[in-house]
């Protein structure tokens, strides 16, 4: 039996392509897989058609559409088909007759499917309210980390500590706030992902000490969380929220938003805000600054909530629903 994982044009965006390339690190071991890239990376009717009719030529024995594309669905064998979940943000944008034809391609699609599975309670919930799904239609598997993720001690630097913040251009990143709070704190605020023009700005107004970094490979992320302090996830709005996972597997300090589902995920092991309340942020940070002790019950809560997000955790979990399905 081979399963046939299905990413979305690598152009849209790598973070579900390096969730799932990591499951089938795992999966791979129990059964022959391969990974399909669908040709257009654009969401328009032409681009979705060419998309669709790609993937139907390429089924195998379970197809698995790793995420953002759910719309496959209606172009794949229903009885085989595997659809994961990640958020459905962007549908609460939209309105009048694109928040229609979006529903139709990505929401009511997933009725088709044989499997449906969410990252988070909160994505499931998200669908859940829009459509009914059958009880034994859908389950909750969260991401896994990376092995590449380990931890590395690194002595805190109390004078002037490095803040890795994941995402500069996306509003929902909250990278403003995180400027504002930081003012008179001193620190270097490293941040992954292009600027924005308003964040650009802000810097400049703050004064704030940063650098700025995009395009990274797998390998120089994993070193940009080991070279880090505390990692910055204050975040407006995820499906699940891998930094914060991946920040607890290296052993720092994280700092996320105090809502679901980041505050599911970060388990008791995360410094948690209410991200659009500046004055929140700030005290979180000055705390984190002040206290060794403080920071190093973080930091082991951190390690403790990960075990359940390690690599072989999921992969049982993935090979079990395969071969529920094949036994089907």
């Amino acid at each position: 039996m081979k399963i046939n994982y299905i990413f979305r044009h690598p152009e849209v965006g790598f973070s579900i392509q390096r969730v799932f390339q990591t499951v089938n690190l795992g999966v791979k071991k129990v059964f022959d897989t391969e990974e399909t890239f669908l040709p257009k990376p654009k969401s328009n009717i032409p681009a979705i058609l060419e998309n669709g009719m790609f993937a139907r030529k390429k089924q195998l024995d379970i197809n698995h559409i790793t995420g953002d594309a759910h719309y496959l669905v209606y172009f794949l064998n229903k009885s085989n088909t595997v659809v994961t979940v990640h958020d459905i943000m962007y549908y609460s944008y939209l309105s009048g007759i694109k928040k229609k034809l979006w529903k139709i391609l990505y929401i009511d699609s997933l009725k088709r499917a044989k499997k449906v599975i969410f990252i988070s309670e909160f994505a499931q919930q998200q669908v859940l309210n829009e459509i009914n799904l059958a009880e034994n239609q859908y389950s909750i598997i969260p991401n896994p980390v990376s092995p590449d993720f380990t931890f590395k001690q690194k002595k805190f630097n109390t004078v002037k500590p490095v803040i890795l913040h994941i995402g500069g251009k996306m509003e929902r990143k909250n990278l403003a706030r995180t400027i504002q709070a930081l003012e008179n704190i001193s620190c270097h605020l490293r941040i992954i992902g292009k600027l924005s023009k308003k964040n650009s700005l802000l810097l400049k107004e703050y004064r704030t000490d940063f650098s700025n970094v995009f395009n990274l490979t797998n390998e120089e992320i994993v070193l940009e969380y080991e070279n880090c302090d505390i990692v910055n996830f204050p975040s407006l709005f995820e499906g699940f929220g891998m930094p914060i996972i991946e920040g607890q597997a290296v052993g720092r300090i994280v700092v996320t938003s105090n809502i679901p589902p980041m505050n599911q995920v970060a388990g008791g092991g995360a410094v948690l805000v209410e991200p659009t309340d500046i004055t929140s942020i700030k005290k979180a940070y000055k705390n984190i600054i002040a206290s060794d002790i403080f920071r190093e019950k973080m930091i082991l809560k951190g390690l403790e909530n990960v075990e359940k997000y390690k690599l072989s955790t999921i992969t049982n979990q993935y090979t079990g629903l395969y071969n529920e399905l094949i036994e089907k």
